[in-house]
């Protein structure tokens, strides 16, 4: 067993290793959540934030969240991360990352020009904004782009409590875990999910329109020849992206379980696919099933089959992680494909993403925490928050630059 466990770990090692680094070196907040005004020098290493809870732990790693992905991982809308009290209603987030072959300055501004009202400092009351409101901007060495050009300019990798429910979780958490990956690492599959959800807000307004005889069903045609294409693009990305987490899976499993467990990752689409199928084959396939079931989606006003419902299925030893598998073999799994992800978007980018660790020690066991802790010193750079420094072993604490947050200031430690 020991034999094993040592070949498993080189090959863990291998797995893991870094060769290009990227790390985030200056933060700043202005009306950021609870941050007033906060400028935080970084830069490699372990970083470790600890303090009791709600005094603003997770709004930093929301932040640095947002540089690297353009939205909130913590938010139904971004607009909700600007301060209550903020004078102009505005919030700003500023960092400077270091890459491999440069450096870039990413700024984003969020704007809330109708915020909620106020009583007993909580708000009771939103407005809804219209359409045309714009809702942030963002900008790349000081020159505005587009939030599709400014996603992925860093990367990361996001390690949360809801991580950890993965796997017995909504099938929206796992599509989420995909997508959040690939549009970092790809601008093309980002700009087909986009386009894709907009016709699929589009093609459910025209099947209610069409069940309530106010257009014809032949209208259909035009939009789902682009959900044909689009949805086709995005099934092949996720597709080849679990390929590659599944050559990383095998080995973290099996090394996290002492050779008892072998997972694999399947994807389980809402309509049917085979892979021996072309391009074109697949795009007919996919219509004659939209085809077969218009007339369920024109009664429910929906859009029933896409990449927006599909799901991942957790396999250990070919059993069923959602079903079957006990709450520690859940978090395993877990683990594996978050840290299966880590190893995804370095491949795929040539770039070391920053590690977030949001408060995830205190939910996993003690042989885990060892885990994730032996391996968090290996990444360039690593942001890890925490309620109080007890839990981390001497050697950890002796690396790590320590911060206190307390209500919205943070002091080193």
């Amino acid at each position: 067993m020991r034999n094993f466990c040592c070949q498993r770990q080189q090959k863990l090692r291998k797995i893991l290793l870094y060769e290009h680094k990227m790390y985030l070196s200056s933060l700043s907040l202005n009306e950021f959540r609870n941050y007033k005004q906060l400028d935080l020098s970084l830069g490699p290493g372990l970083f470790l934030f600890y303090g009791e809870n709600a005094q603003g732990k997770t709004n930093l790693l929301e932040a640095v969240s947002m540089l690297a992905t353009g939205s909130s991982f913590h938010a139904a809308a971004d607009r909700e991360v600007v301060n209550w009290e903020a004078p102009d209603h505005i919030a700003r987030i500023q960092g400077l990352v270091q890459r491999e072959e440069d450096e870039v300055q990413l700024e984003m501004v969020i704007f809330d020009p109708t915020p909620p009202i106020i009583e007993n400092n909580a708000p009771v009351q939103t407005v809804e904004l219209p359409s045309t409101t714009p809702r942030k901007r963002v900008k790349v060495n000081g020159v505005p782009r587009r939030t599709i050009d400014f996603i992925g300019q860093m990367k990361v990798v996001l390690f949360a409590p809801t991580d950890l429910h993965l796997v017995d979780g909504s099938p929206e958490e796992r599509r989420r875990f995909l997508d959040r990956a690939l549009c970092q690492v790809q601008p093309r599959y980002c700009a087909a999910l986009v386009q894709y959800r907009k016709i699929v807000t589009q093609r459910s307004a025209l099947l209610k329109r069409i069940r309530d005889n106010l257009e014809n069903p032949h209208m259909l045609d035009y939009l789902d020849d682009k959900l044909t294409t689009l949805a086709n693009m995005i099934i092949f990305e996720r597709r080849r992206m679990l390929d590659i987490l599944n050559e990383q899976t095998q080995t973290l499993q099996e090394t996290l379980s002492g050779g008892r467990e072998h997972l694999q990752i399947v994807y389980r689409p809402s309509f049917k696919i085979n892979s021996d199928w072309n391009t074109l084959e697949a795009q007919q396939h996919y219509r004659e099933q939209l085809r077969t079931i218009q007339k369920r989606e024109i009664v429910q006003g929906v859009c029933l089959l896409g990449p927006h419902r599909d799901d991942l299925e957790f396999l250990v030893n070919g059993v069923n992680m959602l079903t079957y598998g006990s709450r520690g073999q859940q978090r395993t799994t877990a683990l594996s494909a978050k840290l299966a992800e880590l190893a995804y978007m370095r491949g795929s980018t040539n770039d070391e993403p920053v590690l977030l660790l949001d408060d995830v020690f205190s939910e996993l066991d003690s042989q885990r925490r060892s885990y994730l802790l032996h391996h968090v010193l290996q990444h360039t750079q690593v942001l890890l928050t925490a309620t109080d420094t007890t839990d981390f072993p001497p050697e950890i604490l002796q690396k790590a630059h320590t911060f206190e947050v307390m209500n919205g200031e943070v002091k080193q430690v």
